[in-house]
């Protein structure tokens, strides 16, 4: 029996489409990307992604009727929750691929109020935005470096959820402005980080 592209997920009240990871036709174009030498690390639907998920819904005001940037957004499920409220959506990853299969996965749930905004999210020109949110890019020393780069030049507020790892305890410890944990739950922890008054 072969695998389904599409897979039915409720998170809430609502049924999102999702692209089946492991069908084989995402998989080549994943791999493909990865042996090109693009350096990412591809979403599997981590549970950290799926409370940020259903924190948002049940507290939607942080998106709602906002202009978001989607920071190492991957195939991105929380960009579904994210477009479901927002006003505009700009998505950003390091890779092509994770983007278009973001973008694919948006239309099919009829979302169209985003544009793609590829390469580091470190180095970008940030876009004028209401607020940015990320979901777990700090686990190891070179992403806590990158994200406390990406901290140190952007203006507008943050919001991240991540597992609550060493390094990214640490880099919120650093953060010389300041930082509101929303909810810290099964070792996952979401937190504000204030931006420039």
């Amino acid at each position: 029996m072969s695998k389904p592209l599409w897979i039915d997920i409720k998170l809430g009240q609502f049924l999102f489409h999702v692209l089946n990871l492991d069908h084989p036709d995402v998989e080549a174009v994943i791999l493909s990307e990865m042996n090109s030498g693009v350096d990412v690390y591809y979403d599997r639907r981590w549970e950290v992604t799926e409370v940020f998920c259903r924190f948002l819904i049940s507290d939607p005001a942080w998106v709602t009727n906002r202009s978001v940037l989607v920071i190492g957004a991957g195939v991105g499920l929380e960009t579904l929750v994210i477009g479901r409220f927002c006003k505009k959506m700009i998505l950003n990853d390091l890779a092509p691929v994770a983007l278009n299969l973001c973008a694919r996965q948006l239309r099919k749930n009829r979302i169209f109020h985003f544009e793609l905004m590829p390469g580091r999210f470190e180095t970008l020109d940030y876009p004028i935005v209401d607020i940015v949110i990320g979901c777990f890019l700090v686990y190891n020393a070179d992403t806590a470096l990158t994200m406390t780069h990406f901290l140190a030049r952007c203006a507008h507020p943050v919001l991240l959820m991540n597992e609550g790892v060493p390094r990214f305890r640490k880099l919120v410890k650093k953060y010389p402005r300041e930082t509101r944990c929303l909810f810290e739950k099964n070792g996952f922890v979401c937190i504000l980080f204030g931006g420039d008054e």
